[in-house]
Formats: C-alpha cells, sequence, structure tokens
C-alpha cells in the first residue's frame, strides 16, 4: 500500500490529523503483510509523519498564542467595560444628584414668600413721588421675562429691608426717649414723694406747736 503523501503547503490541523491516521493505517497494513515483521523498517512512514507532527505542532502552537492574545484582548475589553460601567453610575449618580437639587430648589419655599411685602401698586405709586422713599429702586425693573420679574422680586426685598431698619432705628428712638422720660418721671415722682414728705413733716410738727400752745394758759384755742 502507498503511504499517504505529506503536503508541501500548510493545511487545516483537521486535514493533517487525516493524514497522519492514514499514514498510520498505512504502516499498520504493510506491517502485517510482510511475511517476516522483524524485516519491516518503519523510518520511512516516521519520516514522512515527521513533517505532519511539525506541522501539526505548529499550528497547536499558533493556536495557543492566538487564544493568548485573545484572552489578553478579552481582559483589556472587560477591563474597559469595567471603567466604562463605572463611568456610567458616576454619571448616573451625578444626574440623580442633580435632578435632586432641580426638584428641591423646585420646592423650595423662601422665608421672603411669607412677608409682608408692600404690594405692586404701592410701590408703584411711591416710585411715581417726587420724593421716594429711601431704598426704593426708582425706576422700579420692568418687563415680563423671568429675570425682570427676579429683578423686581429683589427690588422689592431691597425696599422692604429699608423699610425695616428704618422702623427699627425709629423704634430705638423711640424706645430711648420712652426711657428717658420714665426715668424723668421717676426723678419727679421721688422729688413730689420728698416734697410730699416734707410737707407732712411740716404739718405734724404744726400740729404739734398748736398743741403746745394750747396747753399754755392765757393762749387763746386756735378758731
Amino acid at each position: 500500500m502507498v503511504a499517504p503523501t505529506v503536503p508541501a503547503h500548510p493545511v487545516p490541523a483537521d486535514n493533517l490529523i487525516a493524514l497522519l491516521r492514514a499514514l498510520s493505517d498505512s504502516l499498520v497494513l504493510t506491517r502485517d503483510q510482510q511475511h517476516q515483521p522483524d524485516a519491516f523498517d518503519p523510518q520511512p512512514y516516521l519520516a514522512q509523519s515527521a513533517p505532519l507532527f511539525a506541522s501539526l505542532h505548529g499550528l497547536n502552537r499558533a493556536g495557543q498564542l492566538r487564544a493568548k492574545d485573545c484572552r489578553a484582548s478579552s481582559q483589556d475589553a472587560r477591563l474597559e467595560m469595567d471603567a466604562a460601567h463605572l463611568r456610567l453610575q458616576n454619571l448616573l449618580f451625578e444626574r440623580n444628584h442633580v435632578e435632586r437639587e432641580i426638584r428641591s430648589a423646585e420646592e423650595y419655599s423662601s422665608t421672603y414668600q411669607d412677608l409682608p411685602l408692600h404690594s405692586l401698586d404701592e410701590l408703584r405709586e411711591l416710585a411715581a413721588r417726587e420724593e421716594p422713599p429711601a431704598g426704593l429702586q426708582v425706576p422700579l425693573p420692568a418687563g415680563d421675562t423671568q429675570e425682570s420679574a427676579h429683578e423686581l422680586m429683589l427690588a422689592r426685598l431691597a425696599f422692604e429691608l429699608a423699610e425695616r431698619k428704618r422702623f427699627e432705628k425709629e423704634r430705638k428712638e423711640l424706645g430711648a426717649a420712652k426711657a428717658k422720660l420714665v426715668k424723668e418721671n421717676e426723678v419727679k415722682k421721688a422729688r413730689l414723694e420728698e416734697l410730699e414728705k416734707q410737707l407732712t413733716d411740716f404739718v405734724e410738727s404744726a400740729k404739734g406747736i398748736q398743741a403746745k400752745m394750747q396747753e399754755e394758759p392765757g393762749v387763746a384755742a386756735a378758731p
């Protein structure tokens, strides 16, 4: 039986295995057909199988290298995917945080909303005077935009602050004046009490003198 011919060009691993199996079958068949098995020389078959095994080993080595490169590429891709996932989580966290901040700002109820501010009609009337009150921005911000409405609210708050400061100053001045009057009244009250005491002492002294005079003989009783 003729042994399989070894190809001169690279072939797939399945073909190499098929050639090796065919070569092995040919070797066994030829050996069995020999009348003297000890005289059978397997070297030609081994010589033919050597390049096949070398090619198969080369394919195996190349496959291992490709598998190693594939694992390295897979590891790099996995690391990149993990990094991308982490960046995505950070972005989602930041987005949720910003959304919470926006909702908090939209739902925030500022204290100025509960302040008894001057109405817009009152402000316009005050601004139209020849001498507007101190602290009032003249002319008042006008317009229908959100920015103009914000500026108008700032002007109202600034005027309200100026009015509160003025009222506080007047309150302190009135308090100081009241304290001064109270102190003066206390002084006058003390003086009046002193005069009343002196008058009482004088009356008591006069009564004593009158009683002594009545006790003296020849002194007529007071009418």
